[in-house]
């Protein structure tokens, strides 16, 4: 028997990518996978594919900013399914520019979401958790927090902030049998690395494919990650194996990071 059998995970910004490659593996588990987006179409149609798997997934349409349709989605979960086993903060959006030609409003829309939006879930979640002695928070962050990001300071310091949240949240409820550690990616091969990567080339005069290969080639594994490996470090850590980590940072980042 899986160790995610029968239970009830959300994940953020599952539409696509990490997000979605996470909802499978959660499904394939034997949980039923919620699946969260603001956009209705690729959400419903990444739920609906799930289905066809014979695996459970459900998509619920929300923009995780507002408030409302947050409340409204964990409540729909409680009420439907009773316990919610775990969250994964996916949802996130990237903002590349300079920081003399960024705009403050540009700060906040990315706060909004890669930052308070995570704050605003996980207490929600934690309710039901607490109430259960129970429950795996993962949030994905960056290792743009740990080493800086050229043209990435807004994106890398809201990251940073996921990270310290985390930290200090796990100390929070260790003793509730809820653990809450993030995931730090880097260059995973999503649309979002590729809009990212041909605005940052541009800035150096260099075309997306070209700019793409320098960050490659300062890879130690001479590659861009692939989803799927990042989704499998998550799932590990949904776990009830993983209650001995908490309070964590794990680098899915090629080597990266080392040491960090």
């Amino acid at each position: 028997m899986s160790e995610l059998n029968d239970q009830v995970h959300i994940i953020t910004g599952a539409g696509r990518g990490i997000g979605l490659e996470v909802a499978r593996r959660v499904a394939q588990g034997g949980a039923t996978a919620i699946l969260v987006a603001r956009t209705a179409d690729q959400v419903e149609s990444a739920a609906a594919t799930l289905r066809d798997m014979g695996l459970r997934a459900e998509a619920f349409v929300a923009d995780i900013t507002d408030p409302e349709r947050t409340g409204a989605l964990v409540a729909h979960v409680r009420s439907t399914h009773g316990r919610i086993d775990g969250l994964v903060n996916n949802a996130g959006a990237n903002h590349v520019a300079n920081l003399l030609m960024s705009k403050e409003e540009e700060w906040h829309r990315i706060f909004a979401l890669n930052t308070f939006a995570v704050f605003r879930l996980t207490k929600l979640c934690l309710k039901p958790m607490i109430a259960a002695k129970y429950g795996r928070i993962v949030n994905v962050s960056s290792v743009a927090a740990k080493l800086g990001a050229p043209y990435n300071s807004i994106y890398a310091a809201s990251k940073a902030a996921v990270d310290g949240f985390t930290r200090s949240l796990a100390l929070e409820v260790a003793k509730l049998g809820i653990t809450v550690n993030s995931v730090a990616p880097s260059q995973v091969d999503t649309e979002l690395l590729r809009v990212g990567m041909t605005i940052r080339g541009k800035m150096v005069g260099q075309d997306a494919e070209t700019y793409i290969a320098s960050i490659v080639e300062g890879n130690p594994q001479k590659r861009l990650l692939q989803p799927g490996e990042v989704a499998a470090t998550i799932v590990h850590l949904l776990g009830r194996e993983a209650g001995g980590v908490t309070g964590q940072s794990w680098n899915v980042c090629g080597g990266v990071a080392m040491g960090m």
